[in-house]
Formats: C-alpha cells, structure tokens, sequence
C-alpha cells in the first residue's frame, strides 16, 4: 500500500493575541497522495496559508503530527533538518520579489537548492541553465537579479526553483494572484506541464474557485481554521454540502453551478464572524448558517461521508443533501 507524501493528524497552530489563543489551524486531518493536486480554498483569515508554511517547515505547529514521506517531522526545524526537508518539499510564493535574494543573481538561486544537496558546480550550472529554458526564459536571464525581471519572470524563477530539486511535493501559495491577468494563464499551464511530467504531488492554495478547478484532483475548503468539505474536485463543484462552501462557490462563480438552485434556502446571515479561539465549541460557521440550531453551537460537527465523493463537517448534513435532490 502506498504512503501519502503528507499526512496531517490533528494539527494545530494557536498564536497568543488579546483574546486568548488563536486558532489559526485547528484540528486538521489530511493526506497527500503521490503525483494528486489537492485544492485548498477559502476566505481570506481561514488559515489557509499558515496550513501550507507548517507543512513547508517554515512555521511551527503548536499539536498535531506532520508526516512527510511515511517519516514524522519535529515540530520546529533545526538548520540540518530543514536542509533535508527542502529535498522533499519546495514552495512557490505569491510574492515572486520577497521570494529571491534580491543580492544573487537567478542563475545563482537556482543552484542554491542544489549546491545544498551537494551536486557538483558544474552540473548544477547546466541544471539551471536547462530549467531556466524550461520555464520559458532564455539562458541569459540567468546573468540578471530579481528587480531586472517582471513579475511574470521572476515567477517563472521561483518555479523553476521549486521544481529543480525534484520534491515529492511543492506548494503554491498564490502563485498567480499577483500577476497580470495575461499572464496568469501562461503560469497556471506552465505548473500543469510540470506536475504532469515530474508527477509530483501539489497543494494549491487560491482564491481563484475557477483556477483550483481546472488544476485541482481534489479540494479542500478552510473555514476558520478547519477543513469544513473535502473531496474530488467535480463532486465538490458540482455537489457542495457544506452550506459554506455552498455560497463560496456561488459567490466566487458567479452563480454558474447547478448548486445556484439551493442559494436562495441558504442566505447566509449578515453577521460579522470573529477570529477563531482554542477555547470555540461548536460549529465555527453556525453563527453565520440559516440551517444552524443549538446542537450546531454546543458541539463541533466532523467530516461526514456524503451521498458523492465528498466529506463535510455538518450537524445538518441530511437536510443539505435534500436541498440539493430538489434542483
């Protein structure tokens, strides 16, 4: 049997703030398979890219285990077990500038990866020059340093950059929000290629419903903190449970789901949601949720099995799931 590249059990990561503990990730079980894309969207706040950073090993988590590669990773990483980790798990930014060492030239970031893994100087010079040529950037960009490149070319860099090392995983957060709009799309194929002809695993994170969509094998949708619907991508936009990911999508797709039948039976309500606490019981959407009643806000639901390929986390699950047999 085959072990997921990334394994997530119960893990959480709480900050200090006035209010007691935030729950920035709180309690989240998932799993990566080999050569998938797993989708994870939501509202910005719900935790999404602290998720993906605790994975990447570039911020802590406070419980939970973090299993990459059938082997369970320290909470913080010290300097040698980061250096191995990155063999396995690379990252593209949504901010391709902050993402370079503005004082090395491209040439020189994208051997860094692989003068750590101890390859040879002048194999690691013909590796960059060939990724640099397979991102679509002639050789002499390589001579050049981050601020003599647009936005698209330097994120063109930061993928190849993540994609040299030849991770099991590599995690776009964003990778395209950024961009023109001319040139999201030149991005969004180019890391399809490159997934399909390496098979390596990816997590992306967006905003962009239509992106995660098109890209994604599964999805996952964050809501304060926790995964509140999970499943393969079609069934998810096809068929949502949750009654949040239910307005997610008809507010990001412009109502063009068949799920736009429901909407009207699942108004939202117009309350203001506060950041989530380690010490909230109960349904983290419920104060928000037209199908909420008491046993919503006294104890929290989990990830249900639904009548397609999906899980969601809803007392009310039944009921939704009779809302969508009448479209």
């Amino acid at each position: 049997m085959n072990v997921p590249i990334v394994q997530l059990q119960e893990l959480r990561c709480h900050f200090a703030n006035g209010d007691g503990l935030l729950a920035a990730v709180d309690g989240i079980n998932l799993s990566i398979e080999a050569g998938e894309v797993l989708g994870l969207v939501g509202e910005s706040g719900s935790g999404k890219s602290t998720l993906g950073r605790i994975i990447a090993g570039l911020q802590s988590r406070t419980a939970g285990d973090l299993i990459i590669g059938g082997k369970s990773m320290p909470r913080a990483y010290d300097r040698r077990q980061f250096k191995a980790m990155s063999t396995q798990v690379q990252m593209v930014f949504q901010d391709s500038y902050a993402s370079l060492n503005p004082r090395m030239t491209i040439l020189a970031s994208l051997q860094e990866p692989l003068w750590s893994q101890g390859v040879a100087a002048t194999a690691a010079r013909a590796k960059a020059c060939y990724w640099l040529e397979r991102v679509g950037l002639p050789q002499s960009a390589g001579e050049r340093y981050p601020h003599e490149l647009s936005g698209g070319q330097r994120q063109r860099i930061g993928i190849a950059r993540a994609f040299i090392a030849e991770p099991q995983l590599v995690i776009c957060d964003e990778p395209v929000s950024a961009l023109d709009v001319s040139v999201q799309a030149q991005i969004i194929n180019l890391l399809q290629e490159l997934q399909s002809e390496h098979n390596t695993a990816m997590l992306f994170i967006a905003h962009d419903l239509a992106v995660v969509r098109f890209l994604a094998t599964r999805t996952a949708v964050m809501y304060l903190g926790e995964i509140v619907e999970l499943g393969a991508t079609p069934a998810l936009f096809e068929g949502p449970r949750h009654p949040y990911t239910v307005k997610l999508l008809a507010a990001h797709l412009d109502g063009n789901i068949k799920e736009r039948k429901i909407v009207p039976h699942l108004a939202v309500k117009n309350v203001s949601h506060k950041a989530p606490l380690a010490t909230d019981s109960g349904c983290r959407f419920a104060p928000r949720c037209p199908l909420a009643e008491p046993l919503c806000s006294a104890n929290p639901p989990w990830l249900r099995p639904t009548r397609v390929a999906t899980e969601a986390a809803c007392h009310r699950l039944a009921d939704v799931e009779v809302l969508n047999l009448r479209k």
